[in-house]
């Protein structure tokens, strides 16, 4: 595999997609500046989607856009080799109404987004640019292009669209995502719920005996606090948002809270699940026989309220992400590894993230997430930053693991194996 990446490299051809990238360094950051600046917030990336379909088809490429908003163009190999899949996610986690107007601090450009994923929107096309303008031919197919709902509540709905009717064509996936020498290679899982308590209501004095929304989910976050997980694989939980009541002096008739659970292992993740509706519906039977056991009190201030009322519960999955692992050496971290090290780049390996991958990794087909060019920090929060020196890197890399994946005609073989579809 390392013998076929360094032929790749030390390739003229590819010498020449090299010196072409470098060139078209500042055109690359350009296009970056232009994207960042187009909104592209949770199922709004409508508008970010077409303008870099637009720039694909500026390009010379025949773009299109499936049912969920992903835009992808296919670079037709000879027909012998593996299709590769590489993409890079057009959502940022910024509202509307966020400034895009960015503020220079000598090299660095302080912009919401920028990084995240603006940068792989740009590598994409700097690769498809590349790879037109010296006229490689790969020998298995690339499918290329953007794709939606990466972050946050997206819930990866632009993967799952994909990956559910093209999964078996599929030989490798890669994302391009963030900055910086970083390959991750598994696949950090996720449920998330929006959970809501319900009860009559009432004056906090004149109805004291009703049971209490509020009471019971502060009594679920105490059950829920108390619960242990394993540290191999890794697995979390938070509840992350309350929000409820009307009064200091009202007993609140709803209240929710947002909670978050996390695994490295499909296993653990789901009895960590159970566990919490366990705490959950434990918590709402508490309250109710805590105040069945207290109407003994009852006063005639009760004026009318149901002192027979009951706490009513409603769990909502608003979120889940998949999980999934894969060893350091496997085949496409291999790869990498190796365009990594022919141009003496060292990476920083992350055995588990959530990212686009997850969807493929869970569904046993060779992915990772690698980062693009530049330095950049902040990601999430107003003060993103990137910094474009030597940007053009990060493409070389990038190129260069993609080509090793799928070969290139009368230079190298493919590093990636075709899948097995039995």
């Amino acid at each position: 595999m390392r013998e076929q990446v360094k032929l790749l490299y030390h390739s003229e051809e590819i010498k020449k997609a090299f010196s072409f990238i470098r060139e078209d360094d500042a055109h690359t950051f350009e296009q970056q500046m232009e994207l960042a600046r187009i909104p592209s917030y949770l199922n709004g990336e409508k508008e970010r989607a077409d303008y870099f379909k637009k720039l694909m088809e500026a390009e010379g490429y025949e773009a299109r856009t499936d049912e969920v908003g992903n835009v992808y163009t296919r670079i037709k190999g000879t027909g012998k080799g593996p299709t590769v899949y590489i993409s890079a996610h057009l959502d940022t986690v910024f509202p509307q109404e966020t400034s895009l107007e960015g503020k220079w601090e000598g090299s660095v450009i302080n912009l919401p987004g920028i990084c995240d994923d603006t940068r792989g929107l740009a590598e994409i096309l700097a690769i498809l640019r590349a790879i037109k303008a010296e006229g490689l031919k790969p020998v298995g197919d690339i499918i290329i292009g953007g794709n939606v709902g990466e972050e946050g509540l997206g819930n990866l709905r632009g993967m799952k669209y994909f990956f559910s009717q093209n999964a078996d064509e599929i030989d490798g996936f890669l994302s391009i995502d963030g900055v910086g020498p970083i390959i991750c290679y598994g696949a950090t899982g996720s449920h998330r719920y929006e959970v809501t308590f319900r009860g009559e209501g009432g004056h906090s004095y004149g109805a004291f005996g009703l049971v209490n929304p509020i009471h019971a989910m502060g009594r679920a976050i105490s059950y829920i606090s108390e619960l242990r997980t394993p540290r191999f694989p890794k697995t979390t939980f938070s509840v992350g948002v309350v929000e409820g009541g009307t009064s200091v002096n009202a007993i609140a008739s709803a209240c929710k809270m947002l909670v978050d659970i996390r695994s490295d292992g499909n296993d653990e993740l789901n009895d960590l699940d159970e566990r919490i509706q366990e705490c959950i519906k434990r918590a709402v039977e508490d309250e109710n026989e805590r105040w069945s056991e207290e109407r003994a009190y009852e006063q005639e201030g009760m004026n009318g309220f149901n002192k027979d009322a009951r706490i009513s519960l409603s769990v909502q999955q608003i979120g889940e992400r998949p999980a999934g692992n894969q060893e350091r050496d496997c085949e496409i971290v291999s790869i990498l590894s190796a365009a990594f090290e022919v141009l003496n780049v060292e990476p920083d390996y992350m055995s588990n993230g959530s990212t686009d991958a997850n969807v493929p990794i869970s569904m046993g087909i060779p992915a990772a997430c690698v980062c693009g060019g530049g330095k950049g920090g902040k990601y999430h929060s107003l003060e993103e930053w990137f910094d474009p020196t030597d940007a053009y890197l990060g493409v070389q890399r990038n190129l260069l693991a993609l080509l090793a994946m799928t070969g290139v005609e009368g230079i190298c073989e493919p590093c990636l194996k075709i899948r097995d579809r039995k």
